[in-house]
C-alpha cells in the first residue's frame, strides 16, 4: 500500500479515508519526505476527529519531523486547547517549542496551558528566542503580559544580543515597548550587523513530501548570527 495515501488523507481531513486505510493495514506512523506523519500532518491542518482516530488507532504521539516538528506543536501554534488537552490526556510529551509557537502565534489560551503543564517561559532554542521574544516582534500583547506575570525574563538576550524589549522596538511595536518597560526592561539600541546565518526556505519536494515545509529553528544548529526572519517550529 502507498503510504503517502493515509498522510494525504489526514491532511486533507478525510476521516473515512483515514478510517478505511487503516482498516486496509495502512502504517500508521508512515512519513512523508519531511519526516511528518498523518498525525502531525491532521494536527497542522486543524483535523481534530482525523486526530482522534488516529491516536485511538494506536498512532505515535511524539514522532518528530526531521527537523522536530510534533503534534503537539502544531496544535499550539493554530491554538487549538481542546486538541492540546486531548494530546495531553493521551500521554503526549512536552516539547521545548511548544510555548515559543504558541507565543508566536498569539494563542493565549495555548500559552496558559503550556505554562500549566510545565513549560519554561524563558527556555531559549538554539539562535536564543524566547516565547517573550517572539510574541514582542508580533505585538502580542496579552501574551506579553501573562509571560511577565508568570516570571517570564525581560533581560534574556538571542543570538545577536537583542532582548525582547530591542526585538519590539526594531518591529514598531510601542505599545509592547512600553509593557515591557514598566516591567524593568531597558530601552537599548545597538548597531545592526549583517545577519550571516543561513536563510530557512520552503521544502522543495513535491506535494506529498512537503506538508511539513516549516523548519524546527531549535534544531538548526549554526555558529553564524541568529536571522532576522526564521520559521519556528517544533
Amino acid at each position: 500500500m502507498d503510504t503517502a495515501e493515509i498522510i494525504k488523507a489526514a491532511r486533507d481531513g478525510d476521516l473515512n479515508l483515514v478510517k478505511q486505510l487503516l482498516d486496509d493495514g495502512a502504517d500508521i506512523n508512515a512519513v512523508n519526505g519531511s519526516g511528518a506523519s498523518a498525525l502531525i500532518l491532521a494536527a497542522e491542518k486543524n483535523h481534530f476527529e482525523v486526530v482522534k482516530a488516529l491516536v485511538e488507532s494506536g498512532a505515535d504521539l511524539n514522532i518528530e519531523t526531521k527537523m522536530g516538528g510534533t503534534a503537539l506543536n502544531r496544535a499550539a501554534e493554530t491554538g487549538n486547547v481542546e486538541m492540546m488537552e486531548y494530546l495531553f490526556d493521551k500521554g503526549v510529551k512536552l516539547g521545548s517549542l511548544a510555548l515559543i509557537m504558541a507565543a508566536r502565534s498569539g494563542n493565549l489560551d495555548a500559552v496558559k496551558l503550556l505554562v500549566e503543564k510545565g513549560a519554561d517561559v524563558d527556555y531559549q532554542q538554539r539562535w536564543g528566542h524566547t516565547a517573550l521574544m517572539v510574541a514582542a516582534k508580533n505585538g502580542h500583547g496579552e501574551v506579553i503580559k501573562y509571560l511577565l506575570s508568570e516570571g517570564a525574563n525581560v533581560y534574556l538576550r538571542d543570538k545577536n544580543g537583542d532582548t525582547a524589549m530591542m526585538i519590539a522596538m526594531e518591529n514598531d511595536q510601542e505599545d509592547i515597548a512600553m509593557i515591557l518597560k514598566r516591567a524593568g526592561a531597558k530601552t537599548e539600541v545597538k548597531p545592526k550587523k549583517k545577519k550571516a546565518a543561513p536563510v530557512v526556505t520552503e521544502d522543495d519536494e513535491d506535494e506529498e513530501d512537503s506538508m511539513d515545509d516549516t523548519p524546527d529553528v531549535d534544531d538548526l544548529v549554526s555558529d553564524e548570527d541568529a536571522p532576522d526572519e526564521i520559521d519556528l517550529d517544533d
